[in-house]
């Protein structure tokens, strides 16, 4: 669908912009001689600045007006007669520079009797805007179908095909015994993506007037789709496999008996491929169950069987509680044990000092503290080692997850990341209320879940906690649980595993007790395990050392 713009003048033509919604391309048309831009900004001074053209009511009307005093031909162009056209109050536009020349279509759009506007199609190059107001209307052919008295309503994708199939259905019957019948074929009218919701809203009035519906949706991606997303919510209906990509295609092949066949007597409920067989499972749950990969820590690795892909894991920790060093040592542990590429989002700190605790974790060294020498030769040595393998989100501060989610599919799909580090999640819920904030990281937590069955990575997620509602406080040694992770009842549910970092750092213990930590195993959907991996934070080396 294109955007109307404003009218210009190039060569001393008057040329109506329009602009693409999708790419947001600009190109041009003389209707009165007959002429395409494909780039007419090219032809218009640099400081020229398209505007979408608001029409006042009186314009309108005087457009509609224009366009119900246009005459209906035959399009031979599309195979289309004009009893057909007729049928359906299709106007055709004619030519300014020589009369006769069909240029575009004008499908009306109604609410009850009425005309609301029109969907008008430019036929060369293919353009489609929209006059008057087609917000809240009718099917396209919706008046014609109920009037026809058929009991099976046809759907389909779009006006040019309605009509194409209602004269497809005719042919086919001509001569006939059936010849009688009209057919009831409609149109959705804002395309495949619309279907859905918009059949929904309108399947009370269609149950009224018909005992069965056929969707005859194009046979692309798109219009498969559709179909599918439509039978969900409209179990009653069939789908039709058209011969052609869509049904004018199959009109201009003549393909009158094969096309009629398809949505007459072979239209089916799709396959449900939701539901499957034992039989087809078979071989698959057969396989022998193997270990993931090793996480670097034994204990944790002994809980959980390793790491495996297509899982989500929630970490949380109190504040300072060694939640960031944490994240380094398991993110680089990926690269160094088992050579594989990272992606991490850490918009709470600079990417500079996320890297560089990823080395640390690497050399064994601290890199942070003036009062310790700086190693370069550790440092170099380290950095060699992973600085091809990690990949870091620039986000400081704030990302927003659709943009997140695009950043994580990439780095996926062309970099070969198999694990995906966020911390915190809350990072993405700044800016909302707590009731939007909770609702959102309900929807996160299950839509990051089927990426990672999806696209096959791991995903490790670190949250904030709330503090404890009785006892001591984290930072006292207070003991994590599950109900203090940020909308921890979200998490529960699409986690794989939940993990919390708990910690004891009174200033009035000696250092070998208040640099221990408890990595607890909180929840595990797979073996239903549950345990501590107990760490002690070398201040040396910067790393956790597992305690045994």
């Amino acid at each position: 669908m294109s955007i109307t713009l404003q009218k210009v003048e190039i060569d001393g033509h008057t040329v109506q912009l329009f602009q693409d919604e999708e790419g947001g391309a600009i190109t041009g048309y003389s209707f009165a001689h007959d002429r395409y831009y494909s780039d007419p900004l090219d032809q218009l001074p640099p400081t020229f600045k398209p505007v979408k053209v608001g029409k006042t009511k009186e314009e309108i009307d005087e457009e509609l007006a224009e366009i119900r005093s246009f005459p209906t031909h035959s399009l031979d162009a599309r195979c289309l007669r004009e009893e057909t056209l007729l049928r359906f109050a299709v106007k055709t536009g004619l030519s300014e520079a020589d009369g006769t020349t069909i240029t575009t279509m004008h499908f009306p759009y109604r609410r009850g009797e009425e005309i609301k506007g029109y969907e008008t199609k430019l036929l060369e190059p293919k353009k489609f805007w929209r006059v008057g107001d087609t917000r809240d209307v009718d099917f396209f052919g919706w008046k014609e179908a109920i009037e026809s008295g058929s009991p099976k309503l046809f759907i389909t994708e779009g006006p040019l095909d309605a009509v194409s199939l209602y004269q497809i259905l005719k042919a086919n019957s001509a001569g006939s015994k059936w010849s009688y019948l009209t057919p009831a074929v409609v149109s959705i009218p804002n395309g495949a993506g619309s279907a859905k919701g918009f059949i929904v809203s309108k399947l009370a009035e269609i149950n009224k007037h018909f005992e069965s519906v056929v969707l005859v949706f194009d046979m692309d991606e798109a219009g498969k789709k559709a179909a599918e997303e439509v039978v969900k919510v409209v179990p009653q209906a069939m789908v039709a496999e058209l011969p052609m990509k869509d049904v004018n295609e199959c009109l201009m092949d003549n393909r009158i008996k094969s096309t009629s066949s398809a949505v007459l007597f072979r239209a089916s409920k799709p396959k449900n491929t939701r539901i499957l067989t034992g039989s087809s499972l078979s071989v698959a749950a057969k396989k022998k169950p193997e270990m993931g990969l090793a996480w670097p820590w034994q204990a944790m690795t002994s809980m959980t069987k390793g790491i495996r892909r297509g899982e989500t894991c929630y970490f949380g920790a109190g504040v300072k509680q060694g939640k960031s060093i944490l994240l380094s040592a398991l993110a680089s542990d990926i690269m160094v044990t088992h050579d594989s590429p990272v992606l991490i989002a850490k918009p709470e700190e600079a990417v500079v000092k996320t890297y560089q605790e990823l080395v640390a974790q690497v050399a064994h060294r601290r890199f942070n503290d003036p009062e310790i020498e700086f190693d370069e030769q550790a440092y170099d040595q380290a950095d060699a080692i992973i600085k091809e393998k990690a990949y870091i989100i620039d986000a400081y501060q704030f990302v927003d997850w659709d943009t997140l989610r695009g950043d994580i599919r990439y780095s996926v799909v062309n970099d070969g990341v198999k694990d995906v580090y966020i911390d915190p999640i809350s990072c993405l819920i700044n800016q909302l209320s707590t009731s939007e904030a909770n609702e959102f990281l309900t929807g996160m937590s299950a839509e990051i879940a089927a990426m990672t069955k999806d696209l096959g990575f791991t995903a490790y997620l670190f949250s904030h906690l709330r503090a404890p509602t009785s006892g001591e406080p984290h930072e006292r040694g207070g003991k994590v649980q599950s109900y203090q992770f940020v909308n921890s009842r979200g998490m529960m549910r699409s986690c794989h595993t939940m993990w919390g970092l708990q910690g004891n750092r009174d200033p009035d213990l000696q250092d070998d007790e208040r640099n221990m930590r408890q990595l607890v195993l909180l929840e595990d959907r797979e073996f239903g395990q549950s345990g501590y991996v107990n760490l002690f934070w070398n201040k040396n080396s910067g790393n956790f050392e597992e305690v045994r």
